[in-house]
């Protein structure tokens, strides 16, 4: 069978990299993820390509892209291809990753109109969601579009897998990653520990950029702060430094899309305790992978669109509360955590978030969009 040369135009996530790394079989890939792309193309398309990211930035057009490449398929997750005359497709976590991210300009219907046309031309032949949430958000913002509703499929992210010898605890250790702080609610897995550390002897490992007048506030020597922006770490280095010294991960996350992060901690077996935000219960199993906070605070709606609860101290305490019963349900309870080690490490050494499951669908979904 011949090879099908695939164009990568994607950022540099640790998602990407390990797709290039290991792509499905019979695929061959172009364009490495990187943040500077400049080096794939000739200096010409390097500058068309610049003028475009230009033209959209001063129209305030949705984010579009353009690559100079010979493969049969371009694979896209930074912007709609224009420009190029060959079949692509493309990823999406949520509908405004169509316009940046920027919520208020989605609900621009000009800025829809636009995204629509694109996505419905003849081009266009897959539309990748990351989450059924994520295909929703799309849907919601183009009702009653069955010509769009065929073009979109959920494919979830993989995750490699790696052999990491965890460590063996002698006290408990709690675990939370986030480079938004108080998005990713940080402060209410604090005061949840404030209160749990006068129950249980544990300690707590977080890896964010917490404000100064938190870490005095909460000055406990159980409590260890790593800053996320100042000490880049890559992913390896990430589960080896930290998912790999903890025995539970806590993630009351109120602002994600996916939540990245929560794949690590399933590839090391960690029992999760977070938010039902957004995609989150897509990836963390209530009761089998650990358990889903009902979270009075969140970004969406139900049409899983942008409409954020306000902040509140009510609304946070009722989070804190959750925490600290859903956390001493797995601190108590040492059967639980390794029943739910084994779940997740489960999902991503051959379940929905492994390479293997990923490659087999990815493929097939190259295949098809070459043959339309």
């Amino acid at each position: 069978m011949k090879e099908m040369k695939v164009h990568l135009l994607v950022g540099n996530l640790p998602l990407y990299t390990e797709l290039f790394e290991h792509p499905p079989k019979g695929i061959k890939y172009l364009g490495k993820p990187t943040k500077g792309v400049k080096e794939y193309y000739s200096k010409i398309n390097w500058l068309k390509r610049k003028f475009l990211l230009y033209f959209n930035k001063v129209c305030k057009l949705p984010r579009m892209m353009y690559v100079f490449t010979n493969a049969d398929l371009i694979h896209s997750n930074r912007g709609i291809c224009i420009l190029n005359r060959k079949p692509w497709v493309i990823d999406m976590d949520h509908a405004s990753a169509f316009v940046g991210f920027n919520h208020e300009t989605w609900k621009n219907l000009r800025y829809r109109g636009v995204v629509k046309r694109f996505l419905l031309s003849k081009y266009c032949k897959k539309i990748m969601a990351w989450s059924t949430a994520a295909k929703h958000s799309l849907l919601n913002s183009f009702p009653k579009n069955e010509r769009l509703k065929e073009k979109i499929e959920v494919l979830y992210p993989a995750t490699l897998y790696y052999k990491i010898r965890k460590s063996k605890n002698e006290v408990l250790t709690l675990l939370f990653v986030g480079s938004l702080f108080k998005e990713k609610g940080g402060q209410e897995v604090l005061e949840s520990f404030k209160i749990l550390r006068k129950r249980y002897d544990l300690r707590l490992l977080i890896k964010a950029d917490v404000p100064t007048n938190l870490k005095r506030k909460y000055n406990f020597k159980e409590i260890e702060y790593f800053s996320y922006k100042h000490e880049i770490l890559s992913r390896i280095e990430l589960l080896k430094k930290f998912f790999a010294k903890a025995d539970i991960f806590v993630y009351p996350t109120y602002f994600d899309i996916f939540g990245l992060c929560l794949l690590d901690a399933l590839a090391t077996g960690l029992p999760i305790v977070a938010t039902n935000v957004f995609a989150v219960p897509e990836i963390v199993e209530d009761g089998k992978g650990g358990f889903l906070i009902n979270s009075p605070i969140k970004w969406h709606d139900e049409t899983y669109l942008w409409n954020p609860t306000p902040f509140s101290i009510k609304r946070r305490k009722i989070v804190v509360n959750q925490l600290v019963n859903k956390l001493s349900m797995l601190i108590e309870n040492s059967f639980l955590r390794k029943k739910m080690s084994r779940y997740n490490k489960k999902l991503v050494v051959k379940g929905k978030f492994s390479i293997k499951e990923r490659n087999k669908k990815l493929k097939k979904i190259y295949e098809e969009s070459v043959k339309i």
